[in-house]
């Protein structure tokens, strides 16, 4: 399957709230001051449920973790990335790769995953937690480059941020307008303060290499940041998610049956993100390798049986044997060189 002007990764989401799998959950996406957004804080449901802060809550031996609790009982694990750290595709808090690492583990594992996180994003949700963490393990990549694939805006300080053509639509108009919108007030004028549209350009697959390898330096250039900031000791691993498709891995019967994997639910080509994969890992471990932080390449063929909810996010048992695989490179982990 291809993409084209009129199936593109934004036009997707904005179709499906998101993404297919947080229609299918009845979830949506909240702004968040420094996150971007995050699901409905306090939510309650019998597959997914999230704290007061946006984030999905975890099973471990000492109970339900939330973070007020986590910090409250000294810490542990932290797991930071995109929905696929989230556990989306898990049927249960119970099955999140944060409860697998709490069973493996014996301690608490936070939850910080977000949806369409990008490895900023990653950095802005661990800071009020790093400094009780004893083990950090990032679950994301994906986001980053399909962001960076189809931003029409893809030189910004700052990257990338999914999402990004309905958040260009919101920036346009001043915050309090904004908040007199969205109170169901009338903005006299409003037309006179809105911004011009930002200059953009049509996403060239053609540069797909380029965009890549700027991708996997952001990135890196995050990840170093983080490293820096967590505490002497601290454990961490770069996990870079899973691309689960035809050609990447030999899907069960059951997988099949579940969802459409040939569905181009990024508006990218598959085969322009399966081209760029394997170059894209090599210079994430390379940058880890520098960085004295663990890489751990999650790609689609280590899984074994039934695993893969679609082509990013594993299902129950997937995400039990993406903890094993996490908590194995942690154990061999060494200590960051920053």
């Amino acid at each position: 399957m291809g993409s084209s002007p009129e199936f593109e990764h934004e036009s997707f989401a904005r179709r499906h709230r998101g993404g297919m799998l947080l229609e299918r959950h009845g979830l949506d996406l909240y702004p968040h001051p420094f996150l971007g957004f995050t699901l409905s804080p306090g939510h309650r449901s019998d597959v997914i449920n999230i704290d007061d802060e946006g984030f999905r809550l975890s099973d471990s031996p000492s109970g339900t973790v939330d973070c007020a609790g986590w910090l409250a009982r000294g810490g542990g694990g932290i797991v930071l990335g995109n929905s696929v750290a989230l556990g989306l595709g898990a049927t249960a808090d119970r099955f999140t790769p944060a409860s697998h690492l709490a069973d493996l583990t014996g301690i608490s594992w936070l939850n910080l995953g977000l949806c369409a996180a990008i490895s900023l994003q990653e950095v802005i949700a661990a800071a009020p937690f790093l400094h009780a963490a004893s083990d950090v393990a990032i679950i994301g990549g994906g986001t980053d480059l399909v962001n960076q694939f189809g931003s029409l805006t893809p030189d910004g300080a700052y990257g990338t941020i999914s999402y990004e053509r309905t958040f260009d639509d919101l920036v346009r108009v001043p915050v309090f307008d904004l908040a007199a919108l969205a109170a169901g007030k009338p903005v006299p004028d409003l037309d006179e303060r809105r911004l011009a549209p930002r200059a953009t350009r049509p996403w060239d697959l053609a540069e797909a290499q380029a965009r890549m390898e700027d991708t996997a330096r952001r990135r890196l250039r995050d990840l170093a940041l983080l490293a820096r900031a967590a505490a002497p000791g601290t454990r961490i691993v770069l996990c870079l998610q899973p691309l689960a498709t035809p050609r990447t891995r030999d899907l069960t019967a059951a997988e099949r049956e579940r969802f459409d994997f040939d569905a181009p639910v990024f508006g990218i080509l598959h085969s322009t993100l399966e081209k760029c994969w394997d170059a894209y890992a090599a210079l994430l471990a390379e940058g880890c390798a520098e960085l004295g932080v663990s890489f751990l390449n999650m790609s689609a063929d280590r899984f074994e049986g039934d695993a893969f909810a679609d082509i990013v996010h594993p299902h129950d048992d997937g995400n039990r044997q993406a903890a094993r695989m996490i908590q194995r490179t942690l154990d061999e982990a060494p200590l960051p060189t920053l």
